[in-house]
């Protein structure tokens, strides 16, 4: 799949979490999303800032917060600031754009299919995620060319990935299968899909 593949696939989720979010009601807005600390408006906040903090700034902000996790949260806090309304117009507005970080342009689409199911989830909300958009973020995140910022390095080792919704399997070891979404929110994380999984997923269990 090519570059421009890729982020037409990006802007398709980004609009799909516009929309999503438009229909949401205050309550369901402040409700926690899977990710811990933040509420649904927080996740939306977050995924404005590929274009709304510069690399820069971005630098600054780890370097006085000595952890990227912790310069993200700040970060996230303040964009959350926004009105949910100022989000979905930029995420619209922005659907297009291309900023990623060097070299991995698949990064911006793992980062909307998971960050789309962290609010989804929570509120019983569905969205049929299309394969060649989970098959790019599964190649993506057992890649190991995140060097480790989206999942770290030992989470995989010594598993085999296999999806069952579409002819995709990764690595060597012992086998966990499920959709292909399942597979990577778990790779991701997110406990909530190992249930979804067959298989040895209680070793990647043991691993979050």
């Amino acid at each position: 799949m090519s570059v421009d593949d890729i982020f037409e696939a990006v802007a398709a989720e980004r609009l799909a979490i516009a929309d999503q979010l438009q229909t949401l009601s205050a309550e369901q807005l402040a409700a926690p999303s899977l990710c811990e600390g933040w509420s649904v408006h927080h996740v939306a906040a977050h995924l404005t800032m590929p274009w709304a903090v510069s690399a820069p700034t971005m630098a600054m902000r780890v370097l006085r917060a000595r952890s990227i996790s912790r310069a993200i949260d700040g970060v996230t806090h303040e964009l959350a600031k926004q009105s949910i309304a100022e989000i979905i117009d930029s995420l619209r507005a922005n659907a297009h754009n291309r900023k990623h970080p060097p070299g991995l342009p698949r990064a911006p689409l793992t980062d909307l299919l998971v960050h789309g199911e962290d609010v989804r989830r929570p509120l019983g909300l569905h969205r049929a995620i299309p394969m060649s958009a989970s098959r790019l973020a599964l190649q993506f995140v057992t890649s190991g060319r995140d060097r480790g910022t989206y999942v770290p390095t030992s989470r995989l080792g010594g598993l085999r990935l296999v999806a069952t919704d579409q002819d995709w399997a990764w690595g060597e070891g012992a086998q966990i299968s499920g959709r292909s979404m399942s597979l990577l929110l778990a790779a991701m994380g997110r406990r909530v899909a190992l249930p979804e999984l067959n298989g040895a997923a209680n070793l990647l269990e043991a691993r979050l």
